[in-house]
């Protein structure tokens, strides 16, 4: 059975999308927003969040819970701070270190480092922000 909201809500999703997408001129697309969608190789249901660069926003999937690649977010915000450059507020543009460069995250060894400020990273492990984790 076709679920008529879902189908709804993607569409109205997509339709702002192209609009901010125009309206603002060219997507940035870096590192884990310019990967294409994967929905993984497991079977269960895990709601997660990619980066469309075609239209320029994040968008709602299934993720099966493994595998995949780095464009997977578990909520909206948190793809849209990493990929989208028209909802994010960069304070201080002055940095003795770029982010990513030395920094470490030993609580999470396999999480990743992204920049979305000119001074400012998060750490990434399994599309959550364990940024403010990385030394407890």
């Amino acid at each position: 059975m076709i679920n008529t909201s879902r189908i709804g809500l993607l569409l109205a999703l997509a339709v702002l999308c192209v609009t901010a997408g125009q309206k603002n001129g060219s997507v940035p697309v870096r590192g884990p927003c310019g990967l294409p969608l994967d929905e993984g190789i497991c079977a269960a249901i895990c709601p997660r969040w990619y980066y469309d660069a075609s239209v320029g926003c994040c968008l709602p999937f299934t993720y099966g819970c493994c595998g995949g690649n780095d464009n997977n977010f578990k909520t909206r915000q948190l793809c849209e701070n990493v990929c989208s450059e028209n909802n994010r507020v960069c304070l201080g543009t002055l940095c003795l270190l770029r982010p990513c460069s030395t920094q470490t995250c030993p609580n999470f060894p396999y999480a990743k480092c992204f920049r979305v400020c000119p001074c400012k990273s998060v750490w990434i492990h399994n599309g959550d922000d364990v940024s403010s984790r990385c030394d407890n």
